[in-house]
């Protein structure tokens, strides 16, 4: 029987013993991402202030939806439709799903 790969996995780059201060890399399944970093939020799937273009030629990787809002707009039934949150914004690379109410 094959070994599934991990959806994630974690690489340590580098660590400061004085502050515990921690550079490293996440495997994700949409590529690697460089940590620390800064991560837009695209609540409904849609950024703001900055076209997909723009914020993956500033070197990011990874953004935010928020899937309960996701899920009032635009909607299941439309995000099926498109194919998705990637497609719906235009983005290929990762996102990160969180739920506030």
């Amino acid at each position: 029987m094959a070994q599934q790969k991990a959806a994630l996995s974690f690489e340590l780059v580098a660590k400061c013993s004085v502050t515990r201060a921690r550079a490293s890399t996440m495997i994700l399944p949409h590529g690697p991402v460089e940590l620390p970093m800064f991560m837009p939020v695209a609540t409904q799937a849609s950024l703001k202030g900055l076209t997909p273009e723009q914020l993956e030629s500033l070197g990011c990787r990874l953004c935010l939806n928020n899937t309960y809002h996701l899920g009032l707009k635009p909607g299941q039934a439309t995000l099926d439709a498109v194919g998705g949150a990637h497609r719906l914004q235009s983005w290929n690379h990762n996102i990160l799903t969180g739920m506030d109410e």
